[in-house]
């Protein structure tokens, strides 16, 4: 046991000791800012902050990238990286790149949705990048576990949404949007909005505010969330406990908007969301 703890110590302190980890930032849009907030209050020591194009710290081999562009630069043969808000980014070695998924834990986010949309038993998920596939794929498998059949529903590309809607059949009780940057434009937001809102169905989307802009409810994990699971990510990999692959924040947030639910006949009190927007 006193061996243990002693390795664990040793794992927590490695990161702080060495040269400082490095987060290279896209732009300052407010949500890579949100994200390294997030990451500067998980990792708790410096910080190196960059901007997407600069010069890499010759000291630093930890890195965070916020965005795709700050992800897809060169990185040094021994630099551990770890990817955040850039799912379009493809590492060129297997183990270079660490991705924070966009996506909520899919067992999770079906879990929530039974307990706010009880009635739901079909849903249609709709995706438009290649970066999507897996997530979208594990979200057909945690909603075939809980009872729910996700249609997955790609557009591409997202140019194509009005007329993929036009050609779709079969029963559905709610849209969800998948977290795909490509798709979710404030155009294509705006029509899936409209579709549900014709259809009668629940539009819930994955990610913090659009609930304010007229969606029925968000299930989504904070721009601060996943720059904290970025921490956690990144300490473990210079520790050498974690892996690369993906990883996904791991608390979830519901927001449901009342008025958008009434507008669909939705009247109940919603007493699983965290927050109800009058």
């Amino acid at each position: 046991m006193k061996a243990a703890l002693f390795l664990l110590a040793l794992a927590a302190a490695g990161p702080a000791a060495a040269a400082p980890p490095a987060a290279i930032l896209s732009s300052d849009s407010g949500h890579y800012l949100q994200a390294l907030e997030g990451f500067a209050e998980a990792w708790g020591s410096t910080v190196t902050i960059v901007s997407g194009d600069a010069p890499l710290p010759g000291q630093a081999t930890g890195f965070v990238a916020f965005g795709s562009k700050a992800a897809a630069r060169e990185w040094p043969p021994d630099a551990v990286v770890v990817a955040c808000l850039s799912p379009s980014v493809v590492a060129v070695r297997d183990d270079a790149v660490t991705h924070v998924s966009l996506l909520p834990d899919p067992e999770v986010l079906v879990s929530r949705l039974r307990l706010l949309f009880p009635a739901i038993t079909v849903m249609r998920a709709f995706w438009s990048s290649d970066s999507s596939r897996d997530d979208v794929s594990a979200l057909v498998k945690a909603g075939a576990d809980r009872g729910v059949t996700v249609l997955s529903e790609r557009v591409a590309p997202p140019s194509r949404l009005p007329g993929h809607l036009r050609g779709l059949s079969g029963r559905a009780d709610a849209v969800w949007l998948m977290p795909d940057p490509a798709l979710v434009t404030a155009e294509n937001f705006a029509i899936l909005r409209e579709y549900a809102a014709a259809e009668k169905l629940p539009f819930i989307a994955p990610t913090e505010g659009l609930a304010e802009r007229g969606a029925t409810a968000t299930i989504a994990v904070s721009f601060r969330d996943m720059g904290r699971a970025a921490a956690e990510s990144l300490r473990a990999r210079l520790t050498g406990s974690g892996e690369a692959e993906f990883v996904r924040a791991g608390r979830v947030t519901v927001t449901v908007n009342a008025s958008a639910a009434r507008l669909i006949g939705l009247g109940a009190k919603f007493e699983s969301a965290d927050k109800v927007l009058p």
